[in-house]
């Protein structure tokens, strides 16, 4: 991979950095291809080069890169989200040295290293005390009763402005607030899957390569969920929307043996058909 030899060239030439670990799709056993993303821990003492961005010129050319942040193991972690002249990204994280000895110390790794890591640089021979990978990361967690109600009124309350502002013809409100829908079916979703597999299941996140675990039948009733940038469409794929999470919650709360608001799903279903009626006589 040259695009790694460039970073650990780049990275030898700096006293500070002192290693630097890959992890992500590309060193764990997922599906990965030609735009999987580098996603690179560099570990160090200090990095106030990073404050600009003319370090990145010497590992290649590139053409954005955003300042962001994450927490990691309690440290707060700064990231350089960059693509490159080359159509290859690389998210690099700096973290300090003391929590790569906490991890040595502790004998533990997080779930980001945990699903696979590989070390591209040691030049202290650190990090051959580090903990392997088990490939088991990020398993779904049982939500308790509070947060599956939870789910189920902010997926009908988002509904109804969805309704609301097809209703009005406000597309681009309508399309925001369908979005918040499809993030509440998302979670539903990898709940009702999580039940079927005993709660040994581990997933990515924001529904990546969901085709991969999802129930066939629900996959292709997803491809109805979506609608253009058109009223119509957009009635069409809210009510079948409300029909694929109203199946699915249903289920999920009798694999959890918790109670569903059928009040609350009926009163917003009525009111989301109703209102429909009514646009279609406009």
């Amino acid at each position: 991979m040259r695009h790694l030899e460039k970073i650990i060239n780049w990275a030898n030439s700096i006293d500070n950095i002192r290693a630097l670990i890959l992890s992500g799709s590309l060193t764990g056993k997922g599906s990965q291809d030609i735009l999987s993303d580098y996603d690179i821990a560099v570990y160090g003492n200090e990095f106030d080069f990073i404050e600009d961005d003319d370090w990145l010129n010497n590992i290649q050319q590139y053409w954005v890169c955003i300042h962001d942040e994450f927490e990691f193991l309690d440290y707060e972690i700064p990231t350089r989200l960059t693509i490159f002249d080359a159509y290859f990204k690389v998210d690099f994280s700096f973290h300090p040295m003391e929590e790569l000895q906490k991890m040595i110390d502790e004998k533990i790794i997080p779930d980001d290293y945990n699903i696979g890591y590989e070390i591209l640089l040691d030049k202290d021979g650190l990090l051959k005390e580090l903990p392997k990978p088990t490939y088991k990361g990020f398993i779904s967690r049982k939500p308790d009763e509070k947060t599956f109600r939870e789910n189920v009124k902010e997926f009908w309350f988002e509904c109804y402005h969805v309704a609301k502002y097809l209703y009005r013809n406000d597309l681009w409100v309508a399309k925001t607030r369908d979005h918040a829908t499809k993030k509440f079916l998302l979670e539903m979703l990898e709940w009702n899957e999580a039940c079927k597999r005993n709660w040994n299941f581990s997933l990515k996140d924001h529904g990546k390569q969901m085709s991969d675990w999802l129930d066939r039948k629900y996959w292709n009733e997803l491809y109805n969920c979506f609608g253009k940038f058109d009223k119509e469409d957009g009635w069409h794929a809210l009510i079948n929307t409300n029909q694929l999470y109203e199946t699915i919650a249903k289920e999920t709360a009798k694999f959890l043996e918790y109670g569903y608001d059928e009040r609350l799903d009926e009163k917003i279903f009525q009111f989301i058909k109703d209102l429909k009626s009514s646009s279609d006589g406009k």
